[in-house]
């Protein structure tokens, strides 16, 4: 069975932290006083939240480009919920923690060119 790389092995543990991270701001409106104004708990915020670490559960469990595949979809679900809860009113769409919510999509999209390019962008060793 081939080995992780240390990128990987970070993506799993950053996306796991980050989408328990989330699911705690939809149950609780904010993790850690983070954001300048408490979101109201919200079952679409955890929602959201929940796809980034079944994102990092993708690529635990399995080290084959299927589980890629899933964990990019699972991103990218992520990256879209984010623009949603703006829309619906959820999240705010001005202000410092409008910033924090663009800030965190350029991230998970910076992730998913990682995850890309590590699975599907470089030729097999």
């Amino acid at each position: 069975m081939k080995k992780r790389s240390v990128g990987i092995i970070i993506v799993i543990l950053y996306t796991i932290f980050s989408g328990i991270n989330e699911m705690w701001v939809g149950i609780t409106g904010n993790w850690m006083g983070i954001l300048a104004k408490n979101l109201e708990p919200s079952l679409a915020t955890a929602v959201v939240g929940s796809f980034y670490g079944l994102a990092g559960l993708s690529l635990l469990l399995t080290q084959k480009k299927w589980g890629a595949t899933l964990s990019l979809i699972f991103i990218g679900a992520e990256v879209l919920g984010r623009f949603y809860l703006m829309m619906i009113g959820v999240a705010p769409s001005q202000g410092p923690d409008f910033i924090k919510i663009i800030v965190g999509a350029v991230i998970a999209v910076g992730v998913m060119i990682y995850i890309g390019w590590q699975y599907f962008g470089k030729p097999a060793s």
